[in-house]
């Protein structure tokens, strides 16, 4: 599975990613993978705006 999109600002980076026709995304911060979440029934643009969410610090994840 491959990236499709990627999204960085500073020491966050979410890639946008498809499985089985559900799209998620994979986050990382300092290129250490924190979490893969998948949105079933979603479309890409929701899993990009999920992407860009992270990266921007909107939606948090552990411990940043």
């Amino acid at each position: 599975m491959d990236a499709i999109s990627t999204f960085v600002m500073d020491s966050l980076r979410a890639d946008t990613i498809c499985k089985k026709g559900n799209w998620g995304i994979r986050m990382f911060k300092n290129g250490q993978l924190v979490k893969e979440e998948y949105y079933k029934g979603h479309s890409e643009c929701y899993a990009e705006d999920a992407a860009e969410n992270y990266v921007f610090g909107i939606k948090k994840i552990g411990v940043q």
